[in-house]
């Protein structure tokens, strides 16, 4: 299957399950405080095989599947949401070439946000992100 395919399926599996994280409450339930709902559906995609990893994160309170919510909230919080404005941190990584896509939809305070961007190995992806997906 090529990484195209992959990618789409991914994609509609996402959207489906971030559409679901906005009608989960009643609309009558909704509350200012629902309305500013941090909620992602996170997506590691190898281009050259291996299985797709998938992790949920909920900020504001932190939580969902992701091994370090905290951690990950953070870095959005002081990127205001913005995947791609994530300072990086530091570290050496090998020069294999692996080709990872990383995938998010979801809310940020309530903000229909999504990212998504292919790097050259896992390594350089969990770098440049902040650790947001590792998982």
């Amino acid at each position: 299957m090529t990484i195209l395919r992959r990618i789409s399926i991914v994609l509609i599996c996402l959207s489906a399950t971030a559409a679901g994280l906005a009608v989960a409450t009643p609309a009558q339930a909704r509350t200012a405080a629902s309305q500013s709902a941090s909620e992602f559906v996170l997506a590691v995609v190898p281009e050259y095989g291996g299985p797709t990893r998938v992790a949920t994160l909920r900020c504001e309170p932190a939580g969902g599947t992701h091994p370090d919510p905290i951690a990950a909230c953070y870095q959005l919080r002081v990127a205001d949401g913005d995947f791609d404005a994530v300072e990086g941190i530091q570290g050496a990584c090998t020069m294999d070439y692996r080709p990872v896509t990383a995938v998010a939809l979801g809310y940020w305070r309530g903000t229909r946000t999504s990212y998504r961007e292919t790097f050259s190995n896992q390594c350089v992806m969990e770098h440049a992100t902040a650790g947001i997906f590792d998982f």
